[in-house]
C-alpha cells in the first residue's frame, strides 16, 4: 500500500513539472519577441523568366520577372515607404517650388553602384534624358509623363525637373530605376541588351547579381546599401514554368516562398498548404470597370445608371464569375490608398429598387420579358476581350440585369479591337481594367473631361475643379479632402460601375519574418503597387533570428 502511494506521489511530481515546464515555456514565449540576425539564403520560385529585365526597357506587365528583378536591383529617387506613401530613395530630400512645377531633387552622398562607381547626378540625368528619347519604352504611360519634362543638372548632386503643367502625382513618376551612365551612355536605349548589360544589371539597390542563369537568378546582400544592409545574405530567384511546378517546389520545401495573381480554379489561393506555410492575400492596384457610353441613350440619363447600379451585385458577380477571388469596389480608387474614402459607399445591390427606377422611367415589361418603352426593347450591347474573367464577368452582368427586363447582349472582341473602339467611343457598354495604378491614384487622366483616356466621355465642372486642384495641391491633405469630394460626386453621376480588383497571393514558409503582408496593421497588407511590390520591405526580411524576452516575469 505504502508503496503504491509512493508511486502515485512520484507521478503526481512530474506531471506538475511537466504541466509547470509547459506553462512557463508558453509563457516565456508569449513574453519574448523574434529578433532577426544577418544570415541566411531565400530561396523564391518566380513564374517564368525574365525577357528584358533592363529597367526603361522592361514592360512590367508582360515581363513581370524581369521587373521582380528590377525591384531587388535598382532604386529610384523616390521610394514606397514601408506605410505605402512615397519616400525619397536616391534622393536625400526634394523641394517643390510654390508654382508647382519645379521639383529639385538633392541626392544622398556616398551611394555607389554594384561595381564600387560613386552615384552623381550624372547618371540622373543620363536616365531620364534617355527615357525621353528611347522609341520603345517598356513602360509608356511612365515616358509619357517624362515627355515634356525639363531635366537640368545643377550641381553633381543636385538635379532639377521643370513641368509643363501642375502635377502633384510627379513625385511617383520619379520612381523610375536610375541606371549607371559610366556603363551605358553612348549608345542608344535599343542596344543597351548588346553591350551584356542585361547579365550584369549593376544598380544601387539592396541586392546585387551575382549570376543570371536561363532558370534563375543569385543575387547577393549590397553591403553598402543607403537603407542599410539587408538581414538575407542571398536570394536565390528560380525560374519556373508552371503554376503547378512552382507550388510542387513549395511543397517540397525547395523554395521558401512563391506568389502569384489569384485568377480562376486551382491556384495558390485555394488549395491546403502544409502547417509550415503562411498565406498572404492582398490587392493589387489594378481593377475592372465596366464603362458606360453617357453619349449614347439611354446611358445619359443618370436615374436610369443608378437604376442599372442598383441592379448589380457585385458581391454575386465576384462569387459566380470570378469563384469569389477578388476584392469589390465602390470607386476610381481603391481601397488602401491614402486617397480613398471610407465614407464613399457605392449603391446598394437592390433589385426591387431597381425595377421601381425603370418603372418610373417608363420601361415596363415586355410579353418576352425584356422591358420596353414606347414599343422599344431594352437592349445594350457590351463588349469585353477574351480575357476569361472579365468575360465571365460581362456573362454574370447579363444575367443579373436580364433578370430585370434589360436584355444585354456580350460580343468579346480581341484586346485591340476592344481598346479601338474605346478611343472611337463606338460602343455602349464595354469592360476594361487599367493596372498599375500606382500609389498616387490621380484620376485627372480618366475622368477630366479634356482627357482622351475619359472613354466615359464624362464631362462635369465639379468634378472638373476638384480633380484639377488635387493635381494642382501638393499637401496631401488638401489632396485628399479633394479626392473624396470627387468620390462622392462620382458616385452620385453613376458614369461607370468598378467592378473589382485582382489579388496577389503569397505563401512563405513560417521560417521567414518579416515580410508583414500577414500583418493587418501592415500597409503591405492592404495594398500592392504591382506584384514586385512584395519586396517592398525585402532589407527586414530574415530567416536567422534570436528570440528576446520582454517584461518581467516573475511573480508580484
Amino acid at each position: 500500500m505504502a508503496r503504491r502511494i509512493r508511486w502515485q506521489i512520484v507521478i503526481a511530481a512530474l506531471s506538475i513539472l511537466l504541466v509547470s515546464g509547459l506553462l512557463g515555456r508558453l509563457a516565456l514565449r508569449n513574453a519574448s519577441v523574434s529578433n532577426p540576425l544577418a544570415g541566411g539564403s531565400y530561396r523564391e520560385a518566380v513564374l517564368g523568366a525574365p525577357i528584358q529585365p533592363i529597367p526603361l526597357l522592361n514592360d512590367p506587365l508582360a515581363d513581370p520577372a524581369g521587373r521582380d528583378l528590377g525591384a531587388l536591383l535598382f532604386d529610384g529617387l523616390m521610394q514606397i515607404g514601408a506605410d505605402g506613401l512615397l519616400e525619397p530613395g536616391l534622393a536625400q530630400s526634394y523641394e517643390i517650388d510654390p508654382s508647382g512645377l519645379v521639383y529639385t531633387f538633392r541626392l544622398r552622398q556616398g551611394v555607389t553602384w554594384h561595381d564600387g562607381e560613386p552615384l552623381s547626378a550624372d547618371d540622373v540625368i543620363f536616365t531620364l534624358r534617355s527615357l525621353q528619347s528611347t522609341a520603345q519604352p517598356g513602360d509608356p504611360a511612365a515616358a509619357r509623363v517624362w515627355q515634356d519634362v525639363l531635366v537640368d543638372r545643377i550641381d553633381d548632386f543636385t538635379v532639377r525637373c521643370t513641368l509643363s503643367a501642375p502635377q502633384a502625382s510627379f513625385l511617383s513618376a520619379a520612381r523610375v530605376a536610375i541606371l549607371p551612365a559610366h556603363l551605358l551612355s553612348g549608345m542608344p536605349p535599343e542596344q543597351w541588351a548588346d553591350t551584356g548589360y542585361g547579365k550584369t544589371l549593376v544598380g544601387t539597390g539592396p541586392f546585387s547579381l551575382t549570376e543570371l542563369r536561363e532558370d534563375g537568378a543569385t543575387l547577393a546582400a549590397n553591403p553598402r546599401y543607403f537603407g542599410g544592409r539587408p538581414y538575407l545574405d542571398t536570394v536565390d530567384l528560380r525560374f519556373i514554368a508552371t503554376p503547378e511546378a512552382a507550388l510542387a517546389a513549395l511543397t517540397r520545401s525547395d523554395v521558401l516562398a512563391y506568389g502569384e495573381r489569384v485568377g480562376s480554379g486551382q491556384s495558390l489561393a485555394t488549395i491546403n498548404l502544409a502547417g509550415r506555410l503562411r498565406r498572404s492575400t492582398v490587392p493589387l492596384d489594378e481593377y475592372a470597370v465596366m464603362y458606360f457610353n453617357l453619349r449614347r441613350a439611354p446611358l445619359d440619363n443618370q436615374p436610369f445608371r443608378q437604376a442599372l447600379a442598383h441592379g448589380l451585385n457585385k458581391d454575386a458577380l465576384i462569387e459566380r464569375a470570378l469563384g469569389g477571388l477578388a476584392a469589390p469596389i465602390d470607386t476610381p480608387i481603391l481601397p488602401g490608398s491614402w486617397a480613398a474614402s471610407p465614407d464613399a459607399q457605392w449603391y446598394s445591390a437592390d433589385p426591387a429598387t431597381a425595377e421601381r427606377l425603370l418603372g418610373e422611367l417608363g420601361y415596363e415589361p415586355g410579353s418576352d420579358g425584356v422591358r420596353q418603352r414606347n414599343g422599344e426593347r431594352l437592349s445594350l450591347d457590351l463588349i469585353v476581350d477574351s480575357d476569361p474573367r472579365r468575360r465571365a464577368a460581362a456573362d454574370e452582368i447579363a444575367r443579373q440585369w436580364g433578370a430585370l427586363g434589360v436584355e444585354v447582349k456580350v460580343t468579346e472582341l480581341s484586346a485591340a479591337d476592344l481598346l479601338q473602339r474605346l478611343r472611337d467611343h463606338d460602343f455602349t457598354l464595354a469592360i476594361h481594367s487599367w493596372a498599375r495604378v500606382g500609389p498616387d491614384p490621380d484620376p485627372y487622366p480618366l475622368w477630366h473631361s479634356s482627357q482622351g483616356l475619359n472613354y466615359a466621355g464624362l464631362d462635369d465642372p465639379d468634378i472638373d475643379i476638384l480633380l484639377e486642384g488635387a493635381r494642382a495641391e501638393s499637401e496631401i491633405g488638401s489632396r485628399s479632402s479633394d479626392y473624396t469630394a470627387f468620390q462622392e460626386r462620382w458616385i452620385d453621376l453613376a458614369p461607370s460601375i468598378t467592378l473589382y480588383q485582382p489579388l496577389y497571393v503569397f505563401a512563405t514558409d513560417q521560417s521567414l519574418g518579416g515580410v508583414g503582408m500577414a500583418e493587418p496593421e501592415s500597409a503591405a497588407s492592404q495594398l500592392l503597387f504591382g506584384a514586385d511590390d512584395r519586396y517592398r520591405t525585402i532589407t527586414r526580411w530574415f530567416i536567422n533570428s534570436y528570440r528576446e524576452i520582454q517584461g518581467d516575469l516573475r511573480s508580484p
